[in-house]
C-alpha cells in the first residue's frame, strides 16, 4: 500500500486539504493527516501539489515522434510513455482516414496493446477517425481513402478493439449504422460531416453520444441554421473540445461551458506526432504537415491535428473560464471515462482504480500512477 500525502486533493467531487490518499492497485481511503499514524505503509510526499484523477484522453493521434497510424509496438509504448507524462492514465490511439489495409495492421497493433502491460497510460481500444466522413469536412484526412459507405461487418469484426467510431451521419441517414454501433458496444461520434441541425439531432436521438472537435469539421452555429453546434446545444451528446487556443479562440471556452455544461465537455488534444517535439515538418495523415509557432498545417493551410498535451488543455480551460478545477477535472477524468461505461476510471473515490495525477500549480505532471503503479515522476524538491 502507499500513501499519497498532499495540501489539495480531489476525493469523490470535492476538493480536500491536509488529506493523503491510501491505494495499492485500487483506491482505498482518503483519510485526514492526522489519522495515518499506524498504518503500514509506503508514503509519498506530494506536497502542495494537486492530487487528481488520472486524465483519459479518448481522441490522440500521436506524440514525441510517434503516430497510431504506425501500427507498431514500439510507437505505441512511446505513445504510452508521452501520455504519462501529459498526466493521462488511459488513451485511445485515434486513426485517420487511409487505405483499410494500414487502418487494419494499427486495429491489430492496439489490440496487441490492450493484452499487455504497457510503460505508461494504458490502452483502452481505439478510435476510429474515418475513413465513412465527408469530404469537403474532411480536414487533414486524405481525400482518396474517404469510404462512401459505412462497412457494418468490417467495424464488427474489430469490435473487441474499437472504442468509439467518428463518421458522417450524411452517409447513415437512416441511423442503421448508428443503432449497429450501439449494438456492438461502440460509442457513434458525429464529426467530419456536412450534417444539418435537423439530421445531427435525429442521429443523436437515434443513438449517437459523442461528437467529435465540437466547432471543428462541421457546420457551425447560425441562429436560424444551428448546425451541429446547435444539436449539441439542445441534446445531451458529450462534446469534445480542443483547448489549444487555436481550434476554437479561448474568449468562447466560457461561453461553451454555460452553452454545454461542463459535465458534458470532453477535453481532447487531437495531438500528431510532432506534440513534445519542436516546430519542423512531420509526416501525418499520408502527408507532410508544418508546424509553425505551435500549429500545425498541411500544404493547404487546412489545420491538421495539434501539438497539444492534456495537461496544457485543463490549464487553458481553467485560465479561461476561471472555474473551480474541481468542476473542471471532470472534463479531462469523469466525463470521457462515462461516454466509455467505465465504472472504475475517472474519479478518486473508495474501489476506483488506482489511476492518478499530481500536478504543481502551473500544471506541470509531477507524477502519475496507472493502477497504482508510478508510470512518470519523482517526488522531492
Amino acid at each position: 500500500m502507499k500513501f499519497l500525502a498532499g495540501e489539495r486533493i480531489l476525493w469523490d467531487g470535492a476538493m480536500l486539504e491536509g488529506h493523503a490518499l491510501l491505494f495499492d492497485d485500487r483506491v482505498l481511503a482518503c483519510l485526514p493527516e492526522d489519522r495515518t499514524d499506524g498504518i503500514e505503509a509506503e508514503r509519498v510526499e506530494a506536497g502542495g501539489r494537486y492530487v487528481l484523477p488520472g486524465f483519459v484522453n479518448v481522441h490522440v493521434h500521436g506524440a514525441m515522434g510517434y503516430d497510431a497510424m504506425d501500427a507498431t509496438d514500439e510507437a505505441l509504448d512511446a505513445l504510452s510513455l508521452a501520455m504519462a507524462k501529459e498526466g493521462v492514465t488511459a488513451f485511445l490511439p485515434t486513426s485517420v482516414t487511409a487505405p483499410m489495409g494500414e487502418i487494419d495492421a494499427a486495429v491489430r497493433a492496439v489490440r496487441r496493446g490492450m493484452g499487455r502491460t504497457l510503460p505508461g497510460a494504458a490502452i483502452l481500444g481505439m478510435h476510429l477517425e474515418g475513413p465513412w466522413i465527408d469530404e469537403a469536412m474532411r480536414g487533414a484526412h486524405p481525400a482518396a481513402f474517404i469510404g462512401r459507405s459505412p462497412d457494418v461487418p468490417w467495424v464488427a469484426e474489430r469490435a473487441d478493439v474499437l472504442r468509439i467510431v467518428t463518421f458522417s451521419p450524411t452517409l447513415d441517414p437512416q441511423h442503421s449504422f448508428t443503432r449497429s454501433l450501439r449494438g456492438l458496444g461502440i460509442v457513434p461520434s458525429l464529426g467530419h460531416t456536412t450534417a444539418d441541425f435537423d439530421l445531427a439531432l435525429s442521429a443523436v436521438r437515434a443513438g449517437a453520444r459523442s461528437i467529435t472537435h465540437l466547432f471543428n469539421a462541421q457546420r457551425g452555429l447560425h441562429h436560424r441554421r444551428p448546425g451541429m453546434v446547435g444539436a449539441a446545444a439542445v441534446s445531451d451528446a458529450m462534446c469534445e473540445f480542443i483547448a489549444d487556443g487555436r481550434h476554437v479562440v479561448p474568449e468562447l471556452f466560457e461561453p461553451v461551458c454555460r452553452l454545454i455544461g461542463t459535465d458534458r465537455l470532453i477535453l481532447i488534444t487531437d495531438s500528431m506526432r510532432a506534440a513534445g517535439l519542436p516546430d519542423g515538418d512531420y509526416r501525418f495523415a499520408g502527408g507532410v504537415v508544418m508546424v509553425r509557432d505551435g500549429l500545425p498545417v498541411n500544404g493547404d493551410g487546412t489545420i491538421a491535428g495539434s501539438v497539444l498535451t492534456m495537461n496544457r488543455a485543463l490549464k487553458n480551460f481553467h485560465q479561461a473560464t476561471r472555474r473551480p478545477l474541481s468542476e473542471l477535472s471532470a472534463t479531462v477524468s469523469r466525463n470521457p471515462a462515462r461516454l466509455l461505461g467505465l465504472t472504475r476510471k475517472g474519479e478518486l473515490a473508495a474501489g476506483m482504480d488506482a489511476d492518478i495525477v499530481c500536478l504543481d500549480d502551473d500544471f506541470n505532471v509531477r507524477a502519475t500512477f496507472v493502477e497504482g503503479r508510478q508510470v512518470f515522476g519523482a517526488f522531492g524538491a
